[in-house]
């Protein structure tokens, strides 16, 4: 690794050219895997990371994508806010931190995020080609953009939604922008923990909350959820893979830390769960970063 004043004169210089371009891109990414290393072995201190962060300046405020994250405005990492200007391909109108923000977009974690979200409208294209009126259960819901956009696509489908979110600002936030399509969706302010279904649904949906969970909870929350399915019915959860190509940059930048785990892992999990071998399927985006775990009861 670099000395930290080598590192140091290299991000002020990134920094005072307004950001990474792409040719800087593999160079900063091998100096953010070494520190990442660094860390998870213990070799790097909370003040040298706090020093280190603290090199990046403006670039590392709340006006980057990478600083929203860091900030965390909303009390809490992955918030409805970070999530949506993901989907949307957020750039500052600073010309002096854009190019933080192109390079943040170029990575392999907001590319699976955004994913995600395509990830679930094809699911609702198949499950509501098989089964109408469809009923889903959307789990920690986020700023609502994919709905919208599926609602968009389909604004006379025989969908209902259910949303469980616990940011009351993110309930505000996702009403508001799928206005025209209230009558399908509903919202219930509650904590996931706390929540159990009182109805049964042909989908349930989990992609951005599983993997905050310890696997303690990771199974409790499978035994929960899986009474719910109607027959037929699906429980997909999401979950971003060991294999993760942006995790030293999520954690070292944006304190952003997940439960990464591999397609091995969660076939396990959900065996402790009391689920069927037969009953679980692996998919993934195509980023191979978010992986999802398919369940039926």
């Amino acid at each position: 690794m670099r000395s930290l004043t080598g590192l140091r004169t290299y991000i002020e210089t990134l920094v005072s050219q307004g950001g990474p371009t792409e040719a800087d891109d593999n160079a900063f990414l091998s100096i953010l895997a070494v520190l990442g290393l660094c860390a998870d072995s213990g070799g790097l201190s909370k003040p040298i990371v706090a020093d280190l962060r603290s090199w990046f300046g403006n670039a590392l405020s709340s006006s980057t994508m990478q600083g929203m994250a860091f900030a965390k405005p909303h009390g809490y990492a992955g918030d409805f806010e970070i999530i949506d200007r993901i989907y949307q391909h957020h750039i500052s109108p600073d010309p002096a931190l854009a190019k933080w923000d192109y390079f943040y977009h170029r990575q392999s974690a907001p590319k699976a995020v955004r994913n995600r979200k395509t990830y679930f409208n094809e699911l609702l294209d198949r499950h509501s080609a098989r089964c109408r009126p469809l009923s889903v259960l959307k789990i920690a819901s986020g700023p609502g953009r994919s709905m919208f956009e599926w609602f968009c696509a389909n604004p006379q489908a025989p969908v209902r939604i259910d949303c469980v979110e616990l940011d009351a600002t993110a309930i505000e936030y996702a009403r508001n922008l799928n206005q025209p399509f209230l009558d399908r969706i509903t919202f219930t302010r509650k904590n996931a923990l706390r929540y159990r279904p009182s109805r049964s649904y042909d989908l349930i949906w989990a992609a951005g909350i599983f993997d905050y969970f310890s696997d303690t909870i990771f199974c409790q929350m499978i035994r929960r959820l899986l009474p719910a399915l109607a027959p037929g019915g699906e429980l997909v959860i999401g979950n971003f893979s060991d294999i993760n190509p942006s995790r030293a940059y999520m954690e070292l930048l944006g304190d952003w830390h997940l439960h990464h785990r591999s397609e091995e892992h969660l076939r396990t999990l959900a065996t402790q769960a009391g689920v069927a071998c037969a009953n679980i399927t692996l998919g993934k985006e195509p980023e191979g970063v978010n992986l999802f775990l398919h369940l039926r009861g």
